[in-house]
């Protein structure tokens, strides 16, 4: 029968994507295998994204009762729910925002660390990992696999830059990844046919829509392919800009900005108030002075997509609105 899951991915257009049985036996086979064998999980996602329909199903090949943190996600509720692991194996998938979460709370209390210390193994996925976040959960003894992937390929079907079992990974324009985990395509035909392909040799494969590139067989992603500014003829990735931004504030989405003389400039949003000058500094010492962003917009809340991530397209309006009304009091940066 098969699944349908609703996605908006990175572009905040819903979308929903037809996925096989086949498809969803395949992506948890391959990932157990990866793991070393079944275990006991601790679901932390929701359940109606494919990252928390993972957990589920790999979870039911254990045998094990599936673990549910309880409420909205705090240190405090995932580690009481870590209390009623019972399987020789553990896992958990969490997305960067709740690892951070916990290397915080680890931070100021140290009963935190033995815990989750003995989860076999965290599959970190949904977004890119802030800059030293993953090496300061690694200090604390916390086993952290950084997964990537998309609904359309049953979630994350490379680990740490490399494929799971039977899955390929090519650069064209973009990163394209094929394998048996691919979803049938959407319930739009259209947009099937413009994500998905067959090449000459029959082979199937899905447009990731990312860019990266491949060293030594293993995967490196740099962002989206539409994520690049042209900066007084400059062209700048906003998402390398927004790894070094997020040093300075871990939840900072970086975002173009229209420029009268530059045509775009990078621009940050945050729900804190970290220095800018302390970020252009950085920004520029690790990809150039073109590269600083110009504007600091502080929001109390950070929009996002019916999947939680960032709702970038919204953050762009606010900032373009934001300038637009500073050039007019005068106010040029």
């Amino acid at each position: 029968m098969g699944v349908t899951v609703e996605t908006s991915g990175s572009s905040g257009v819903p979308k929903r994507v037809i996925i096989s049985d086949e498809a969803i036996q395949a992506s948890t086979d391959a990932a157990i295998e990866r793991l070393g064998g079944a275990g006991q999980w601790v679901l932390a996602l929701p359940e109606h994204y494919i990252a928390g329909m993972n957990v589920i199903w790999r979870n039911e090949v254990s045998g094990a009762p599936l673990v549910r943190t309880a409420g909205a996600f705090t240190a405090e509720a995932f580690i009481e729910a870590l209390q009623s692991l019972e399987h020789e194996r553990t896992y958990t998938s969490l997305v960067p925002t709740q690892l951070a979460r916990l290397v915080d709370a680890a931070a100021l209390d140290r009963s935190f660390i033995g815990p989750v210390a003995r989860l076999d193994r965290i599959l970190l996925g949904g977004q890119r990992a802030p800059l030293g976040l993953i090496e300061r959960a690694a200090r604390l003894g916390w086993r952290i696999t950084r997964t990537y992937g998309a609904t359309e390929t049953v979630g994350g079907c490379v680990w740490d830059g490399r494929p799971l079992r039977d899955v390929k990974v090519r650069l064209t324009d973009q990163i394209e990844i094929s394998g048996p985990q691919l979803a049938d395509g959407y319930e739009d035909a259209a947009l099937t046919e413009q994500r998905f392909h067959t090449d000459g040799t029959g082979t199937r494969w899905y447009k990731t829509g990312d860019a990266g590139s491949l060293i030594g067989g293993t995967l490196q992603v740099s962002g989206r392919i539409d994520d690049v500014i042209n900066s007084g003829g400059i062209k700048i990735s906003l998402a390398s800009v927004e790894h070094v931004v997020q040093v300075f504030a871990p939840d900072a989405v970086v975002v173009g900005a229209p420029h009268p003389e530059w045509g775009e400039v990078p621009a940050v949003v945050t729900t804190l108030k970290p220095s800018l000058a302390e970020i252009r500094a950085a920004v520029a010492n690790a990809l150039g002075k073109p590269a600083r962003p110009n504007h600091l917009v502080t929001v109390s809340v950070m929009p996002t997509t019916a999947s939680g991530k960032p709702d970038r397209k919204r953050l762009a309006r606010l900032v373009a609105s934001r300038t637009q009304e500073r050039r007019r009091r005068g106010i040029f940066g």
